[in-house]
């Protein structure tokens, strides 16, 4: 049987496992490097894998993936929505971001990739990372599933960041960036605004990050599992299920996403 053929075949099964079906809206995030043994050359391999998802889901639905690009926060060096390349987001991530039909979204730091009938609304994003206007409300209204590929999704799941914003978590505030935007051969200073925490506050993150939220979806029957014949594991949810699940934790405990709450709070004054 021809290689090519074959891995289609097995990753489009792996697909299948993961409930992944016609006109479902795909966010996919993680490390393809397992499959790395498979002797196909590395971009052959993931238009391969990119092809299996699409004949998967549909020529209509869409496919998200990060090109965030953090590694430029606090620089001078201008965003370039067309060549700044994604910044450990992964190989597929750049070279989803590359492709002639992807449309970006315009934040310096947290930029969406996207293709699909409504990967056009990337274009209108608000210049928060997170929030209202931003890609994760977006996901969450076309109601996307998120793979996540090589790594545990507790790992991986920017939307956490996107709901501590809008319940307002208080160790979080809003901060304003001042960042340099190549537009042709122009060069715009424009305003950016990132959710970070508050320093000072001796802030530490739970140690297993967000697998408490992982536990319940899985108890619940909301997170899928599968294994690819090369070794490398995949994990599906659908990002309302991850979202609810979040706010009910929220509701109890606004410090869940902490190990403690923090022992210094100057945000109280």
């Amino acid at each position: 049987m021809d290689l090519n053929f074959e891995f289609e075949n097995d990753i489009t099964d792996c697909f299948k496992k993961l409930d992944i079906n016609k006109n479902n809206n795909i966010y996919i995030t993680g490390n393809l490097g397992a499959l790395g043994r498979i002797k196909i050359k590395k971009n052959l391999l993931m238009s391969l894998f990119l092809k299996a998802l699409r004949n998967r889901i549909g020529k209509n639905a869409n496919i998200f993936s990060p090109s965030a690009s953090m590694n430029l926060m606090n620089t001078n060096v201008p965003f370039d929505i067309d060549n700044t390349p994604s910044y450990e987001m992964g190989a597929f991530a750049e070279y989803f971001r590359k492709l002639p039909d992807s449309i970006r979204s315009n934040h310096p730091f947290w930029s969406i990739s996207g293709q699909g009938s409504d990967a056009f609304r990337l274009k209108n994003v608000s210049k928060h990372s997170y929030g209202a206007g931003s890609p994760w409300t977006i996901f969450l209204e076309l109601e996307v599933k998120q793979i996540t590929m090589g790594i545990h999704p507790s790992k991986a799941v920017s939307l956490i960041h996107h709901i501590e914003t809008i319940f307002g978590v208080p160790y979080r505030y809003t901060k304003e960036f001042m960042q340099p935007i190549k537009y042709g051969e122009k060069i715009i200073e424009e305003k950016f605004y990132q959710s970070v925490m508050y320093k000072d506050c001796l802030i530490k993150k739970k140690i297993s990050l967000n697998k408490h939220f992982f536990d319940e979806l899985e108890l619940q029957g909301k997170l899928l599992k599968t294994k690819h014949l090369s070794g490398l594991t995949f994990w599906s949810f659908k990002m309302k299920d991850f979202y609810k699940i979040v706010l009910e934790f929220l509701k109890k405990d606004i410090y869940t996403y902490l190990e403690k709450p923090p022992l210094k709070r100057p945000y109280s004054n």
